[in-house]
């Protein structure tokens, strides 16, 4: 049967780029959050990200229309009716994703019980904790999406202990369908993007601090030298330093190497708030930005 429709749980950076992409890609999208504010976000950020698709001509004013009409925004969960698929994109917060992936099964088996499946877009939480309340554990599948999600055309597919074969086939349908492609990952800590970019930025900034050389010059190696679109503190930046910082937290519990120790700059700046792009600040300051949301360096 044919992806036609998906549901978005949460209203975030992540929330908003996926329902923006499966937009893009013809699908319609419910997207659900439980504030206003939440909602108000989302709305803002897939405007401004479109806003930027026109200025570079890679889209129309008309298609940049039928893209937001294919979105309903709303904080009823009764407003997704049924679906196809059922995306979870909320913060990384094992017991919060437990309960909403146990609502989500009691309410969709109700409306779509023979074709659903469920996502969770987490970076290192595992997806059999993550179902331990589910009764359908197989229809559970990891899609970890990476932001920006339009142009990131990457999707790790992480399968738990009781993810079906079906489930997965599904969840790589829907990856190609947005014009994906979705690497196979066995359950583990960070997965393979978290696990390999926390200890890049960890080490760029005991670089930097140590006065080997500034931000500036450590992201241009980088780029420069291993073609990197971004160097490590533009790419903390555009992930969001809580998400860094949450990462780092994990992964230092799980496996508690060194390399994954949460840098002290990075607890300070997200207790500041300045959480990167999303922000306005982080490592760098976005707010006079070059319009393309790239830093004034």
């Amino acid at each position: 049967m044919e992806i036609r429709k998906i549901a978005v749980f949460g209203g975030g950076v992540m929330g908003a780029g996926i329902a923006q992409d499966a937009a893009a890609h013809g699908l319609e999208v419910v997207l659900v959050d439980q504030a206003e504010n939440g909602l108000a976000f989302a709305r803002k950020a897939i405007e401004e990200s479109l806003n930027r698709e026109l200025q570079r001509w890679g889209i129309t004013g008309s298609e940049k229309k039928v893209i937001l009409s294919r979105i309903k925004f709303t904080l009823n969960p009764d407003d997704v009716g049924s679906a196809d698929v059922v995306i979870e994109a909320i913060p990384d917060d094992l017991p919060a994703k437990q309960d909403l992936f146990a609502q989500l099964e009691q309410k969709f088996e109700q409306v779509c019980p023979d074709s659903v499946i469920y996502v969770s877009n987490t970076a290192v939480l595992p997806i059999t904790d993550i179902a331990l309340r589910m009764v359908r554990k197989d229809r559970l599948v990891g899609m970890h999406f990476l932001a920006p999600v339009p142009s990131i055309k990457l999707v790790e597919m992480v399968r738990s202990v009781h993810t079906s074969e079906a489930t997965v086939e599904r969840a790589k349908e829907l990856a190609r369908r947005l014009g994906k492609t979705p690497v196979d990952v066995l359950e583990s800590p960070g997965y393979i993007t978290a696990r390999l970019v926390v200890p890049l930025i960890n080490e760029a900034i005991d670089l930097y601090q140590e006065g080997t050389a500034t931000k500036e010059d450590i992201d241009a190696a980088m780029r420069l030298g291993f073609g990197f679109n971004k160097g490590p503190f533009a790419l903390a930046d555009q992930i969001g330093l809580d998400v860094v910082l949450g990462w780092c937290n994990n992964l230092f519990h799980e496996l508690g190497g060194r390399k994954y120790r949460p840098q002290a700059v990075v607890r300070h700046l997200v207790r500041r708030g300045d959480l990167g792009a999303k922000t306005g600040k982080g490592f760098y300051d976005y707010r006079a930005s070059d319009g393309n949301g790239e830093a004034k360096k």
